[in-house]
């Protein structure tokens, strides 16, 4: 089967399926250029003899056979005409192409093409497999130049030769011709009102990838999408949409993926969930990393924690937030997200919990900031009425240089209200 080669987006194509039909299939549909008038040759009684054994053998399923027969006749060969040299070797050609002898079936058709008159319409079809036996081959430039030998021979090409062709160009990086196959090919597809296939637009939006062309790499996407909507097409244009810096697109195509269940593994989740966050839709975020939690398909790990936590952030979900963030300090150790954890704490004035969360981040240590940290546990404390760790904690951040001068001033704060407290004590 011939195939892609180069798929950035995981695109493998079907272009030309070789097969025994196909190869062999006349090729009467395209419209030739007609012959000078000649006389009409045909075969003599003993060749048609020869010719209808093998035939018969081949129909029995005896390839060896049929051989055999068409050696009988290869050996009267200075006796025939052209005309019968040229039945001859196409009847080889399908029976070596049938036990899978590719160079064999290519010699037959190359002594087609070396008679000096061959029947017309067996001069033209085997141009055209001779071409699909090149391709088979990969030499896809050798295939091209029996194409277009090929196409001097007929005034109207049909689609699938123009896509053999775009297929060949397209295997030696050859993207502009290959562009201009697949073009032609749905041209003469509508002239014939014939339906496009899918794997023309999908080697048609490959070209496009290949150039760097993706606004009409979208374009071809888009139909794909429409006509033929599968998890692939639409992942591949939201990707394209990405490259293109239209995030918003990007989020509509994913959204409809999602909607229609094709987004099955963590990564296609987390990043939908991401672009929901950035276009402002922290509750779709959460509800999409929520549910692929519970299914599993989206490990509860620290990162996944924390991005979950962030989207319940952005949505005020503070009560939400809070036990997302206890299990990701809890998983981690880490004294980072203690801190996230005591600052979401008091937020919600859970001035206990704060400092308790505070404190392990202070003790874990390693953070960048931590002036700002005894800051926040000197508020905790103070808020609790615990002024003596307060002043401690506030001490504590005027070591720091970039928070010494407000730490003073809270010194000074809290020293007179330890004053007022204890006045009021001594009344």
């Amino acid at each position: 089967m011939a195939t892609i080669r180069k798929c950035g987006w995981l695109i493998v194509i079907a272009v030309v399926a070789l097969n025994p039909a196909v190869l062999l299939a006349d090729t009467a549909e395209d419209e030739r250029r007609k012959p000078p008038t000649r006389v009409t040759e045909k075969l003599s009684p003993h060749v048609y003899q020869q010719i209808e054994a093998a035939q018969a053998a081949m129909e029995a399923g005896d390839l060896d056979g049929a051989e055999a027969q068409m050696d009988a006749l290869k050996a009267d060969a200075g006796s025939l005409n052209d005309y019968e040299r040229a039945q001859m070797h196409n009847f080889y050609a399908a029976i070596h192409y049938e036990q899978g002898r590719v160079d064999a079936t290519i010699a037959d058709y190359v002594a087609i093409l070396k008679l000096e008159a061959p029947p017309e319409q067996i001069r033209t079809n085997s141009l055209f497999r001779l071409a699909q036996l090149y391709f088979v081959k990969e030499d896809y430039a050798r295939s091209i130049r029996v194409l277009d030998e090929w196409m001097k021979w007929v005034d109207a090409v049909r689609p699938e030769a123009h896509m053999l062709m775009a297929q060949a160009h397209y295997q030696l990086d050859a993207y502009t011709p290959a562009r201009a196959a697949v073009i032609a090919a749905m041209r003469e597809a509508r002239r014939r009102q014939q339906p496009l296939q899918e794997n023309w637009l999908a080697l048609l939006r490959a070209i496009y990838y290949e150039q760097d062309d993706y606004r009409s790499a979208v374009k071809v996407l888009v139909s794909l999408v429409s006509r033929w909507p599968g998890p692939s097409y639409y992942k591949q244009l939201s990707g394209m949409l990405g490259l293109l810096g239209q995030q918003k697109g990007q989020l509509y195509v994913m959204h409809g993926a999602y909607v229609a269940g094709m987004l099955e593994s963590e990564s296609e989740l987390l990043n939908l969930a991401r672009l929901y966050m950035a276009e402002d839709a922290p509750l779709a975020a959460i509800e999409v990393l929520e549910r692929g939690m519970q299914s599993g398909v989206v490990a509860g790990d620290v990162a996944n924690l924390q991005l979950l936590a962030q989207a319940m952030a952005l949505a005020k979900d503070v009560d939400g937030q809070i036990p997302v963030l206890e299990r990701a300090a809890e998983a981690s150790g880490e004294a980072l997200h203690y801190l996230y954890l005591g600052q979401a704490q008091m937020g919600q004035y859970r001035w206990a919990e704060a400092a308790a969360s505070l404190r392990r981040a202070l003790s874990i240590g390693g953070l960048d900031r931590e002036g700002s940290v005894h800051m926040q546990l000197g508020t905790a404390y103070f808020n609790l009425e615990r002024y003596g760790q307060a002043l401690q904690a506030f001490k504590d951040a005027s070591a720091h240089s970039d928070q010494a001068q407000q730490a003073e001033q809270w010194i000074g704060f809290v020293r007179q209200e330890i004053k007022r407290t204890e006045a009021i004590r001594d009344l």
